[in-house]
């Protein structure tokens, strides 16, 4: 059986969590004095142990095919190891093992367990459409939607003025890869307290946390207005994978940086993008 040693994750937790698209390094240590010959790294899998990486005296490092393409060495010695996963995905989640082969006790382990967080497409719209009562004097409607797509899923709120508090309608889809959009949309006769009053929507996640204000001052009839953030920026130094865009600085959650927009880095560059100094996105 094996004999658990004494461990230590490059985070000093033995659960690591990472945006996809990021980078996460695992770290091991033996603490027996025992005599190591190999130096194994597994990932638990379904019930099942699929071999990541070996390091010996002997054959040196050694990574599995379906590894090589996003797993390096970050250390390799025989009684101390890491390893490096690149570009993390979706299906990195799991927990991995480092497995030391001594003599002549045999194998002692340790393991550490990875969350990763996805988020993307989280976007505003408002449209107008026409009222249910088909009289020709009545007033139009404003349909709004607040949507974004994450593991796990995005949580959705309103901030709406006291006239317009009304609980809007959710709905939920989930993917295969375990990732789920959230949509919350309401429709609210069209108004002049549209344009006198903000409305935001308010998306949290995990990895991020982002408040649009909905455009309501230049609504013309069947004319959407979406605004969709793709972004870029850096976590305690790493590469974040780009997603979300058309901001001016951003803080996500676990680090910060400045944000790339479409047109531009920062506030400077956001405002000519926009051509206004009312650009809708506020970062926290």
């Amino acid at each position: 059986m094996d004999r658990e040693i004494l461990q230590s994750c490059s985070s000093v937790r033995n659960v690591q969590s990472v945006q996809a698209g990021g980078n996460v390094t695992f770290s091991c240590q033996s603490a027996t004095k025992e005599d190591v010959i190999q130096v194994t790294w597994q990932k638990e899998t379904d019930g099942t142990e699929d071999n990541i990486a070996t390091y010996s005296v002997m054959n040196g490092q050694k990574i599995a095919k379906d590894y090589v393409s996003h797993v390096s060495f970050a250390h390799s010695e025989l009684r101390a190891s890491a390893i490096s996963l690149h570009g993390v995905t979706l299906q990195d989640e799991g927990c991995y093992k480092c497995i030391f082969n001594t003599f002549p006790s045999g194998a002692v382990t340790g393991r550490m367990c990875l969350k990763v967080y996805a988020i993307s497409d989280p976007k505003v719209e408002t449209k107008l459409i026409p009222s249910p009562d088909k009289a020709q004097d009545s007033k139009k409607m404003v349909e709004m939607s607040c949507s974004a797509t994450g593991k796990p899923a995005p949580k959705i709120t309103w901030h709406l003025p006291s006239i317009l508090q009304q609980k809007p309608r959710e709905y939920h889809i989930k993917f295969s890869n375990e990732t789920v959009t959230v949509i919350s949309n309401f429709t609210h006769t069209h108004s002049k307290i549209l344009q006198e009053y903000p409305i935001t929507c308010v998306i949290q996640h995990p990895s991020l946390n982002v408040t649009l204000v909905l455009p309501t001052d230049s609504l013309e009839q069947g004319q959407y207005v979406t605004l969709l953030l793709l972004w870029s920026g850096a976590e305690n130094g790493k590469h974040l994978l780009g997603q979300i865009r058309q901001l001016l600085r951003g803080l996500g959650a676990g680090g910060e940086g400045t944000w790339k927009s479409s047109c531009g880095w920062a506030w400077e560059g956001w405002r000519r993008c926009c051509g206004t100094s009312r650009c809708p996105g506020q970062w926290h």
